[in-house]
């Protein structure tokens, strides 16, 4: 579940609603009518952060179960999402050398690698 969670603030595929109904940034978890709320409008920004929160819980639940299969199930530690933003991107450096563009791995997998590195759950 904690994987599910950073996969969704990492990539910042949430938005909550305020009492003003303006969509703001993902600051933490938010209430069924804010999601509700967000993903009903035809409105085309909420439904696009909507399509996208579907589209990262999607991801995630078929990385943890594929790395369930493979007997490597991912514990990470609590961290905020400026910490996973920060690991992410130090990954990326690491991995490339500080070049980016000349990884040819999709940005998702990157982004869950650099979490997922050294926090494999202890059997």
């Amino acid at each position: 579940m904690k994987l599910l969670i950073a996969v969704f603030l990492l990539v910042g595929l949430t938005s909550v609603v305020d009492a003003d109904d303006k969509i703001k940034d993902y600051v933490g978890p938010f209430s069924t009518m804010v999601l509700y709320s967000m993903c009903s409008q035809n409105d085309r920004i909420p439904r696009e952060k909507c399509n996208m929160y579907i589209q990262g819980l999607i991801y995630a639940l078929n990385v943890q179960r594929s790395m369930h299969e493979k007997s490597a199930t991912v514990c990470l530690p609590e961290m905020t999402v400026e910490v996973a933003r920060l690991r992410m991107i130090e990954f990326i450096d690491g991995t490339t050398q500080g070049k980016p563009q000349s990884n040819k791995d999709g940005g998702d997998w990157m982004a869950f690698m650099g979490l997922a590195a050294g926090n494999l759950c202890k059997n």
